[in-house]
């Protein structure tokens, strides 16, 4: 009877921790949307050690005018690629910032500035806050694959949840009739 309730205990833990894992997955990929901001993967090392290749930042839109010199803004690059570095100058009058990645730096270790400025139409907006190493998560989980393997730890945690109950349920019958 006791191998029952160990059972029992362990399929019932089991299904509690993938309930939790797939709940902060979903909070993680779901919450900046939520919350109004956009979360996007760093995939090179210009702003190390601030933000690290795999971290993921959320960036919440902000208007031109509410960003000061030191902020970290995301802004398009091109027209397929986005980056986030650091305002150094804002130029108001010809609606631009001047930006630089905190670790690029020429041989005497002085920050490089990037060529261009970027105007006010290219800035999505400013860094509120980044997870290191969730990026990885989210690339993978972000796929279709990684979005029913979700699903599944949803479906696998209620599975567990109901053959706990029912070995549990059987447990408690077997000891009424004996």
């Amino acid at each position: 009877m006791k191998e029952n309730g160990v059972f029992t205990k362990g399929v019932h833990v089991l299904s509690t921790v993938l309930f939790v894992l797939a709940l902060l997955l979903a909070v993680v990929f779901g919450a900046s949307r939520l919350l109004g901001m956009k979360s996007l993967v760093i995939t090179s090392g210009s702003m190390i050690p601030r933000y690290p290749v795999g971290c993921v930042v959320y960036v919440r839109p902000t208007a031109p005018e509410q960003l000061a010199v030191g902020d970290d803004i995301t802004f398009e690059l091109t027209a397929d690629t986005i980056a986030t570095h650091r305002i150094r100058e804002i130029d108001a009058e010809n609606q631009q910032v001047y930006t630089y990645g905190i670790n690029n730096k020429d041989a005497n270790g002085n920050p490089i500035n990037d060529a261009n400025p970027v105007d006010f139409d290219y800035i999505i907006g400013r860094v509120e806050f980044s997870l290191p190493v969730v990026g990885y998560l989210f690339i993978l989980f972000g796929e279709t694959g990684g979005k029913l393997f979700i699903l599944g730890l949803l479906l696998l945690s209620f599975l567990l949840d109901r053959v706990g109950s029912h070995t549990k349920n059987q447990t408690k019958k077997r000891s009424a009739e004996g």
